[in-house]
């Protein structure tokens, strides 16, 4: 049985006056995850984690496996091959180096953040001779410039990117990245961990070779199930002379999956909720999934807005929103308010821009009333830090209708 994580209430103390100070109470006993992953699990998906797991080499397992790998092509929309490890989406992204690129072979990393950052740490883990595009932390990076990084050097294979950046909570262009990649007969690989299931993402339609994720994002489940979506003319660029690899091998998820089985033991309870997952996307339509995240990062960014704070990105996604403080407010007082006196847990920055902003996670199943929730309780932070600011839930609903 689930335990309520007990949090802690601020205890009383007394000013030098020794008049009595009030300690705000909590005001909710009900923690609530608003961060970019993990995210807020549903009723369902968790329902289906609930069941007794069947051997991972029955008919029954079989056939939840061949339905889920193939809800997953609906998601990524791909008529190639989606394949499913064991791991966090830092397993796929290194299954995707070790499997994409030969000896000696060379990349162009994306670094906007830092997961673009993890591009390049994969590549220096492996001796993969690189190239980095630095872009400045919440800004997209320049298709332009990728497009004359490629023209100039003939030998590099494959650009490793990011569509959303978590860390910086930023929308690249997947979409013209993959026209230069194409037209230039390169390979595009988009960690998509924070954007599957909340951007429209197209791969076929778009020309994205290969396409990361992770189970603990828009697919609303725990995190340890990680997939590599390659496009159909993308399936033969893991055979031949490659990295050393044994279970990030992913010619043996490919030799396995007709039969429904994977080439190592599977992440089978999470498989089962990928799958519950799915079929909730799949109720609600594909586009309507898309239109409601961004009817969200539309209604968070104005609520937000309104009480003072700066959108960090110029280019924001839909999955986080981050914000940089008002004057007089401190970023981190808000984040350990919010958790101590609400209940609801929201992400700092990292590096350098730690304690400098926080970030609302808002993909999977979140709508308009967890908006207010998250909203209101931010602008109560926000007062009580001296700040005068209201109107964020106003402002959030006419996003949410304009969005």
């Amino acid at each position: 049985t689930a335990r309520t994580p007990t949090v802690r209430v601020p205890t009383l103390t007394r000013k030098e006056d020794d008049r009595p100070m009030t300690a705000t109470p909590r005001t909710s006993t009900r923690p609530r995850l608003f961060t970019p992953g993990p995210v807020e699990i549903p009723a369902r998906i968790l329902n289906a984690l609930a069941q007794i797991p069947p051997h991972h080499r029955t008919d029954v397992f079989r056939a939840v496996y061949k339905r889920v790998s193939e809800d997953l092509r609906w998601v990524h929309q791909t008529e190639g091959e989606v394949l499913m490890l064991a791991a966090s989406g830092s397993g796929a992204m290194e299954a995707c180096v070790v499997n994409l690129m030969a000896p000696g072979q060379k990349a162009l990393c994306i670094v906007g953040g830092k997961f673009g950052e993890r591009w390049a740490s994969i590549c220096k883990a492996y001796g993969v001779p690189y190239e980095s595009i630095d872009v400045a932390w919440g800004e997209a990076v320049s298709v332009d410039e990728v497009a004359k990084r490629l023209d100039a050097d003939p030998s590099i294979r494959a650009v490793f990117g990011t569509h959303s950046e978590t860390s910086t909570a930023t929308l690249h262009d997947a979409k013209a990245l993959a026209q230069v990649t194409r037209a230039r007969k390169r390979l595009l690989v988009l960690d998509a961990i924070t954007s599957l299931g909340v951007h429209a993402l197209p791969q076929d339609e778009w020309g994205v070779d290969v396409v990361v994720t992770g189970s603990q994002k828009g697919l609303m489940s725990p995190p340890g199930l990680a997939t590599v979506s390659l496009a159909p003319w993308a399936l033969a660029e893991i055979e031949g002379d490659r990295l050393p690899r044994f279970y990030w091998d992913l010619r043996k998820a490919r030799k396995n999956l007709p039969a429904g089985e994977s080439a190592y033991t599977p992440a089978v309870s999470l498989i089962f909720a990928v799958g519950e997952a799915l079929a909730m996307m799949k109720e609600e339509g594909l586009a309507e999934v898309h239109a409601r995240h961004r009817r969200l990062g539309a209604a968070v960014r104005a609520g937000g807005q309104a009480l003072g704070w700066t959108l960090f990105s110029k280019s924001p996604a839909d999955s986080v929103t981050a914000f940089e403080p008002p004057a007089g407010v401190d970023a981190s007082a808000t984040i350990k308010r919010l958790r101590e006196i609400h209940g609801i847990t929201v992400a700092g920055g990292q590096d350098h821009t730690k304690g400098k902003m926080l970030r609302i996670g808002h993909m999977g199943a979140y709508d308009l009333s967890d908006v207010y929730v998250v909203l209101a309780a931010l602008e109560e932070c926000t007062q009580a830090q001296g700040r005068p600011g209201s109107g964020a839930v106003d402002a959030a609903r006419r996003a949410w209708e304009l969005a």
